[in-house]
Parts: structure tokens; sequence; C-alpha cells
């Protein structure tokens, strides 16, 4: 008669040390890498943070001590503030940056998400209005505005009409078809006389 399974030492086949091993060993493949390993989830709502983000904060800080107006430290010790939700460390660097380089719609469209994250909405809708006046291709600058008129002030109408227009200038913008899809479904929501946002 032929056995299907797997084959133990007699050993372990006998008694109730054999079985307690049996257990053991079970437990610990159940446990162990017999699982395909997932990435971890990334930290916050985009981007993993940096794990030297500490240092290298410390390294622009060096480097803005010589040099108070380097841009290029400004805005990257912006940026790691920004990443580590530093919000109100990474909008005093933004406004030293946007001193010198008012046109920046990069810089500008993050301080408007620092202004949000720290409860200014009304502020940051200023600083994107101000980044598409200077950059009305800016396809960030436009569908954050489009977020933050329909999340935070209830301006459906002010943010389709954002989205809208960011369809019009970046005729290229790669997410295109589904900002589209959700234009047309608030739309007929709005006619529908249905809430879309609480």
């Amino acid at each position: 008669m032929k056995r299907s399974g797997i084959l133990l030492p007699r050993y372990l086949r006998n008694g109730a040390l054999g079985f307690a091993l049996l257990l053991a060993l079970a437990a610990v493949l159940s446990f162990s890498g017999c699982k395909k390993k997932q990435p971890p989830a990334p930290a916050g709502e985009g981007e993993p943070i940096r794990l030297n983000a500490v240092a290298e904060i410390e390294n622009y800080k060096e480097i803005l001590r010589k040099d108070p107006n380097n841009l290029q430290a400004l805005i990257g010790i912006g940026n790691l503030y920004f990443d580590t939700k530093q919000d109100l460390l990474a909008i005093k660097n933004y406004r030293k940056a946007l001193a010198m380089d008012p046109t920046n719609a990069n810089v500008r469209t993050d301080m408007a998400i620092c202004y949000r994250r720290s409860g200014s909405p009304a502020q940051a809708i200023e600083e994107l209005k101000r980044a598409i006046s200077t950059t009305p291709r800016h396809a960030q600058s436009c569908y954050n505005l489009g977020v933050i008129l329909i999340q935070d002030m209830h301006d459906v109408e002010g943010g389709i009409k954002a989205w809208e227009a960011l369809l019009e200038n970046v005729p290229d913008y790669p997410y295109r078809d589904n900002l589209k899809t959700e234009v047309a479904r608030m739309r007929s929501m709005q006619g529908a006389g249905k809430q879309l946002y609480k």
C-alpha cells in the first residue's frame, strides 16, 4: 500500500513527542518564509519617507548657515519637511525660495498642500491660483485646486471648473480619462440634486 504525504522518521511517527514536534514544525512553517513577502506599505499619503531624512535636513541646515540664499537648499529642506509632514517648517523654507523664484509652480503647489494639511485650505487655494496664473499647464496645481475646492470648501462647481480647465489646458494629462469620467459623474449627480461630498 502506497502512502501519500510527508515521510517522517520513525521516532516522529510514534508517540506524543512525535506529535508535538510535528505541531511545532507546522507552526514554524506557517509563520515563516513560506508565504510570499509583500513590500511594506508606504508611510503617509504618498511616497515613503526617506530613512535618512534627519541627516539630510541637517546637511541642508549646514549649507543654509553658510549660504542662506541657496535656492536649491531651501527647496531641498522644504521638500524634506514636506515629506516628514513638518508643514510649518516646510512653508517657512518654501516662502524663502519663492521670494527668489516666485514662478516655481512645483514649490508653490507643495506649499499649498502644507497649508491644507495645517488647516488653512483658503491659503492653499490662494497659492494654487498663483501657481496656475504663472503656469496654466501645471497639472498638479489644477488637480489639487479641484480637490481642495470640493473636499475642503464644499465648492463642487468650482472644483469641477478647475478640473475642466486642467483637461482643456493639459491635453496630455496622464489621468485624463479618469478625470473626465469623474467630472461627468459629478455633473450628473449635481443635475440629479444628489449630495456629492459631506
